[in-house]
């Protein structure tokens, strides 16, 4: 170590080549024309895209002016058919009003008429009511006057063989007499008579004055 510093006290004299320096003028005229290169460079890509936005924008709005074109003329045609479809429906209402009036109106008069209708065949059931009672009020006069119409039968049928057998008696007692041109014939004599086989009285017996003038419409 003492040695080392004995060295190093001495005198030392240290001879150096130096290079020349560079030459920064150089240097920074290189870097400006790097700087300015890559700022045209940075220019043109900026205003590239700038240039290519635009037209990308430019394209947007005349889209978008054409799709607000479109959009208006649908909004037009959608209000000229709403239009459209608000007087249709008017139209219909107005209809739909015209049909019910007229509805009402033909069920008024049907109403009416079937009132009037209504009348008339209680009428005519009333009428056809009296007809059948008098149709069985004829019906019970029909069978009176035919059981009379018999009975007149049964009585002129009991007269008849009454006369019949009254005759042949007078006949027989020779208490007769007859008047010219077949007058009424007269008799005093009682008598009492019995019906033939195809004589059945279903009557009261009669009197002597009904048997003359039972006579008397026969002969004449």
């Amino acid at each position: 170590m003492s040695c080392l510093r004995k060295q190093s006290t001495g005198d030392v004299s240290v001879e150096v080549n130096a290079c020349p320096g560079p030459d920064l003028r150089q240097i920074l005229e290189d870097l400006r024309c790097q700087y300015e290169t890559l700022i045209a460079r940075n220019r043109k890509e900026v205003e590239d895209w700038y240039e290519c936005k635009i037209e990308e924008v430019n394209r947007e709005v005349i889209t978008s002016g054409q799709e607000v074109e479109t959009c208006n003329n649908q909004v037009t045609e959608l209000k000229r058919q709403l239009q459209a479809l608000e007087i249709d429906l008017q139209a219909q209402l107005s209809q739909r009003n015209n049909l019910e009036s007229s509805l009402a109106e033909t069920e008024c008069q049907y109403n009416t008429l079937l009132g009037e209708l209504q009348n008339q065949i209680t009428c005519v059931e009333q009428q056809l009511a009296e007809i059948r009672a008098e149709i069985e009020c004829q019906n019970q006069e029909y069978k009176t006057l035919l059981d009379v119409k018999c009975r007149l039968e049964q009585e002129i049928q009991t007269y008849r063989c009454l006369l019949e057998g009254g005759q042949q008696d007078l006949i027989h007692g020779g208490g007769i007499g007859v008047g010219t041109g077949g007058g009424v014939i007269r008799t005093s004599h009682t008598y009492t008579t019995t019906s033939t086989s195809h004589c059945q009285p279903q009557v009261p017996p009669c009197k002597t004055g009904d048997i003359q003038v039972t006579c008397r419409r026969i002969c004449d």
